[in-house]
């Protein structure tokens, strides 16, 4: 039973509301309401990144929260992602007052992204994490939209076909990334290291002549 002046009594449940429910829309201020967080902030590393996707191309940045690589961060999401500070990218038309834009926090479905590369100057180094030796393999992918040129990385003793068969990770790391349209030889970007969605291959073609002659020793980068 509740209270004289109306408010629910000890032991009682709140009013339900057919928005918010039985909790009741969140107080904004003081220490009774809900613990909020605004999208503008930040809670850990923040990486600098460029997202190609089926017909779009964005700059922003991305919160990793705890973790310490972007590769790892991005493996453990799903449905939509946040991008800070966001921008559509137009090559050649950034000094074009017509397409003066304003940054934005932007939420993009994650399975409809190509290739999120890292833009970060410097690399985070972790101290004490494993080392695993690995091939590098010169590829060629077709996406629906893009084709891929550059290096992947496969367990020294892994084939092609475990690497493309495995359900994770979800993005696979690539290096020395060149992108180029599917309908053209016009040069999109070129990255250092790049994430490509695995949902999004089509083809897949191993350039490389001789494998064996990358065998490396490298730091472990995705979750």
């Amino acid at each position: 039973m509740g209270a004289i002046d109306g408010s629910p009594g000890v032991g009682a449940l709140p009013d339900f509301d057919p928005v918010w429910g039985t909790l009741g829309a969140a107080i904004p201020a003081g220490n009774g309401g809900w613990p909020s967080r605004s999208d503008e902030q930040t809670e850990g590393i923040v990486v600098d990144v460029e997202l190609l996707g089926d017909g779009f191309r964005l700059s922003g940045q991305i919160d990793l929260g705890q973790f310490d690589r972007l590769s790892g961060w991005l493996n453990m999401q799903s449905g939509f992602i946040q991008v800070r500070h966001a921008l559509q990218v137009r090559p050649g038309q950034a000094n074009d007052a017509e397409f003066e834009q304003r940054p934005s926090t932007l939420w993009v479905r994650l399975s409809q992204i190509v290739v999120v590369a890292d833009q970060s100057a410097i690399q985070q180094v972790r101290s004490g994490a494993p080392i695993v030796q690995k091939q590098r393999r010169k590829v060629s992918i077709v996406t629906r939209g893009y084709e891929l040129s550059g290096n992947i990385h496969v367990h020294a003793h892994g084939s092609i076909a475990q690497f493309l068969e495995a359900a994770d990770p979800r993005f696979l790391p690539i290096t020395e990334l060149t992108v180029r349209w599917l309908s053209g030889p016009a040069l999109v970007a070129r990255f250092p290291f790049a994430m490509v969605n695995r949902e999004q291959l089509v083809t897949f073609l191993e350039t490389s002549q001789s494998p064996e002659s990358g065998v490396e020793r490298q730091e472990v980068r995705s979750a």
